[in-house]
């Protein structure tokens, strides 16, 4: 049947915060998890650029195998695909990260400034590799 009902006073909300949890749930930290993301975007914003030192290599052998002795070449995005292949993976997650955090995120906070230095490093990447990418491309022709 029912249980019977007990003595302890249930809990008041007191002006206006919630009722702390029964139940022994534990409380949300205070960031909701989005100084995390941003910890996680700073990080592969950082990967980003070392991974290029792994994909070297493929790149070197992907430029061999496309550049022809006699002309120019019929794929010079091959060898810059095999370079860029890792990188942007990284670089792609990490900036999508920050922009989440960033729009997650109060007014001020620490997750605000890692999240904003993550996407500053993302672009600067960007930009250098897509320069350096596309001098390569022209000098295969």
């Amino acid at each position: 049947m029912g249980m019977p009902p007990s003595s302890e006073p249930l809990p008041v909300e007191a002006a206006g915060e919630p009722a702390p949890a029964a139940s022994g749930a534990l409380a949300e930290p205070p960031g909701n998890g989005h100084t995390a993301a941003a910890i996680a975007s700073l990080v592969l914003a950082i990967v980003a650029p070392v991974s290029l030192l792994f994909t070297a290599p493929f790149a070197s052998f992907a430029m061999l195998l496309a550049f022809p002795y006699d002309g120019p070449s019929r794929n010079p995005w091959l060898a810059p695909l095999a370079f860029w292949s890792l990188p942007m993976v990284f670089g792609t997650i990490s900036a999508g990260l920050g922009i989440y955090s960033l729009r997650k995120s109060k007014r001020s906070g620490e997750s605000k400034g890692l999240s904003l230095a993550s996407l500053c490093i993302t672009a600067v990447f960007f930009v250098l590799g897509l320069s350096f990418t596309l001098r390569f491309v022209y000098m295969m022709r």
